[in-house]
């Protein structure tokens, strides 16, 4: 399987506005721009999903709408992936959409670069707000990935902006 993580754009601190909760915290109109310029980024690269999954923080669901809306897919929220996500929940997210393939799925820090590490058996990869990481998955279990490649945020909107 073809699995996509992506990290989701750049939020507005916890802060009176979202009552000093992490859950409400909106993309910035900042982190909305530069999540549309990756999106365009790739559609240029020509990257498709069949299902786009997400958590559900308001932040990471701004990002995959957007990531979604470019890729002509509709964004599935669940719970599992919230921060937090361990590689077991992620097996278990995609166990309830069988044949998927492939997956866009955007989440949060610490939680990607530890689910890259493990599946690819390596260590530990920097997730930039708006990174994609691209991987071949025999299992979504330890060691049975490789990391295709590594798409920076700075990346992403250059070749979207071409």
């Amino acid at each position: 399987m073809r699995l996509m993580l992506m990290r989701h754009g750049i939020a507005e601190e916890a802060g009176p506005d979202t009552g000093f909760r992490d859950e409400p915290r909106a993309l910035t109109d900042d982190g909305r721009a530069r999540i549309e310029q990756a999106a365009e980024g790739l559609r240029a690269l020509g990257i498709q999903a069949s299902l786009v999954l997400c958590s559900p923080l308001v932040r990471c669901r701004q990002t995959a709408d957007i990531v979604a809306a470019a890729l002509g897919v509709e964004p599935v929220e669940d719970s599992r992936l919230r921060p937090g996500m361990e590689l077991e929940d992620l097996a278990d997210a995609l166990m309830r959409h069988p044949g998927a393939d492939p997956v866009l799925v955007c989440g949060h820090n610490p939680d990607l670069p530890h689910v890259v590490a493990e599946l690819t058996g390596g260590g530990s990869v920097d997730f930039r707000k708006g990174t994609l990481a691209v991987l071949d998955v025999e299992a979504v279990a330890p060691r049975a990935g490789r990391l295709r490649a590594l798409y920076p945020p700075s990346a992403l909107r250059a070749i979207g902006s071409a």
